[in-house]
């Protein structure tokens, strides 16, 4: 994949050494993955970065492989009206219109899009059911075919650091048109006491998501 890490620690974190970009960038590095870090500080800083990485195209790429998935990671602290940036609470509409330039189809760049979320409250994210209202009305949104958030109120930086590094581990050996694969990824973080991530997959025919944990379909999510 092509993983971009979106993060923005607060300054106590900063000051701790409290944050999950740097290790995940190595362990991506690592696998195989490309990846590159942003660390937005506000709302407005947030919205340039995703309009940047919405630019993304084939021009200049010198790899075989030049439509890979594109991984947006996001990685703030969180409540339940949204994720927090600096002194700005980004609502779950306000985050639904930053990330539309992403989700706009590309005909220079064809990788299909998957989004995380790992924050406090993620598990209360409003971006499904707004992406499935958008498209209907716009034929050119792109809506991210594998959308992870965590999905416990209290996340913790340790654990999060740890399940993230398993995932980005374990999912290029997991197909991501196997269903199955992919929870069997959230299986091996749960069952490391690493916490519980929901996988929302996109329905192509049936134009939603569906919501699945280490246990299965997740029931009226």
């Amino acid at each position: 994949m092509r993983v971009f890490i979106i993060e923005c620690p607060n300054p106590i974190d900063l000051l701790q050494g409290r944050n999950e970009g740097n290790s995940l960038e190595q362990i991506c590095k690592l696998v195989g993955h490309e990846v590159t870090s942003f660390h937005p500080r506000s709302k407005d800083e947030l919205q340039t970065v995703c309009g940047y990485i919405s630019s993304i195209d084939r021009e200049h790429d010198d790899t075989d492989k030049p439509d890979l998935p594109v991984c947006v990671h996001i990685s703030s602290h969180g409540e339940e009206d949204g994720l927090i940036f600096g002194k700005d609470i980004v609502s779950w509409n306000e985050l639904m219109e930053i990330l539309e330039p992403i989700c706009t189809k590309k005909s220079i760049y064809r990788g299909e899009n998957i989004l995380i979320i790992s924050a406090c409250e993620a598990k209360q994210q409003k971006l499904t059911e707004k992406i499935q209202k958008k498209i209907q009305i716009s034929k050119a949104f792109q809506p991210p075919k594998h959308f992870f958030v965590t999905a416990d109120k209290n996340v913790y930086w340790t654990d999060a650091v740890v399940a993230w590094a398993l995932f980005y581990n374990k999912i290029p050996k997991a197909n991501l048109s196997k269903k199955k694969k992919i929870i069997a990824v959230l299986c091996l973080i749960e069952k490391a006491g690493l916490g519980c991530i929901y996988y929302y997959r996109w329905l192509g025919k049936n134009k939603k998501y569906q919501c699945y944990s280490a246990a299965g379909r997740v029931a009226g999510v």
